[in-house]
């Protein structure tokens, strides 16, 4: 299962974000990814399934313009974490990705957001943004194959050199 759809007001600063803006982050992500995985979980243990959830680099790192977005991604980070503790025992592995890469979004982000944008993304180490298939879709699959069954509430980030920490 890998939860990564979400939308957000990013751009806006925390003084002027919205109580709907913000709730759209928190509905669209964390309550999503909660009731998702609720759901799935008794299919998951069934198979010894793995869960994939996507959090960014905007929660990792306070990003400039994206209070409510980092919000819920932290939040689901933080839910992940805990479910990798109370799903391990059923053979479940869960493990957080936060991603770079080039994608349609990323670029209305930019032209929606320019000063965000500028604030926030740059170009990885790496020297490319990342593909969204072959450099963290291939990832993913590795994460919920047999190889990776012992490695559960990890955050890996996926940003080309961008998302080192201490």
């Amino acid at each position: 299962m890998i939860n990564n759809a979400q939308a957000s007001a990013s751009g806006v600063t925390l003084a002027d974000h919205t109580k709907d803006q913000f709730d759209l982050a928190i509905y669209s992500g964390l309550y999503a990814a909660f009731y998702y995985m609720q759901a799935c979980y008794p299919y998951l243990k069934e198979n010894g399934g793995s869960v994939i959830n996507f959090a960014s680099g905007a929660g990792l790192f306070g990003n400039y313009g994206q209070c409510a977005y980092a919000a819920a991604k932290e939040g689901i980070r933080g839910m992940s974490r805990v479910a990798a503790t109370e799903w391990a025992k059923d053979g479940v592995n869960v493990n957080i990705v936060c991603p770079l890469a080039w994608t349609a979004k990323l670029e209305q982000f930019k032209a929606a957001f320019p000063d965000a944008f500028k604030a926030n993304v740059h170009v990885p180490p790496m020297g490319h943004f990342g593909d969204a298939e072959k450099e963290i879709g291939r990832v993913c699959v590795q994460l919920a194959s047999p190889d990776f069954k012992y490695m559960t509430g990890e955050t890996i980030t996926l940003e080309g050199g961008l998302g080192q920490r201490p």
